[in-house]
C-alpha cells in the first residue's frame, strides 16, 4: 500500500498535479475521565443512602462540563439518577447519589467542552450498593 501511494504521488507530481490529505484538528487533546472514590483498597460498594462520586479529568489542565448519572439496575424499577452539567474544578467534578434500592448502579460521566456542545470523552463503572 506504501509503494503504491509513493508511485502515485510521483506520478502525480511529474504531471504537475498534487493531492494533499485532508485531516480534521477536532483543536481538543484526548481527554480521560477516571472514577475517584474515598477508600481505593477495595472494589465500590455503598449501603442505601448518599455517597459522593468523583471523576478526575485529565490533563490536567483541561476545562469543560462534566455531568453524571447513575442507571438503576432494571430489578428495581427505579429511576435513573442525573446530576447536572457542572464546570470542572481543579480537574474534578463531584456528584452525590442519593440510592433508593439495593443492587449494581451503572455510574457514567460525560464530558462536554462548552454548554450546548456534543459529548466528546465518557467512563462508566458499576457500584453496588447494600444495606
Amino acid at each position: 500500500m506504501r509503494r503504491l501511494l509513493c508511485a502515485a504521488l510521483l506520478v502525480a507530481s511529474s504531471i504537475g498535479i498534487i493531492a494533499i490529505p485532508a485531516v480534521a484538528d477536532s483543536g481538543n487533546p484526548t481527554v480521560l475521565l477516571s472514577f475517584d472514590y474515598s477508600d481505593n483498597s477495595a472494589p465500590p460498594s455503598v449501603s442505601n443512602g448518599p455517597f459522593n462520586v468523583i471523576v478526575d479529568v485529565l490533563p490536567g489542565d483541561t476545562t469543560g462540563l462534566i455531568r453524571m448519572f447513575a442507571v438503576a439496575p432494571a430489578s428495581t424499577n427505579d429511576s435513573n439518577i442525573v446530576c447536572r452539567f457542572q464546570w470542572i474544578n481543579q480537574s474534578q467534578a463531584e456528584c452525590a447519589f442519593n440510592f433508593p434500592d439495593n443492587g449494581v448502579w451503572a455510574i457514567h460521566s460525560q464530558y462536554v467542552v462548552a454548554p450546548q456542545t456534543d459529548v466528546v470523552a465518557v467512563a462508566v463503572t458499576n457500584l453496588r450498593v447494600n444495606n
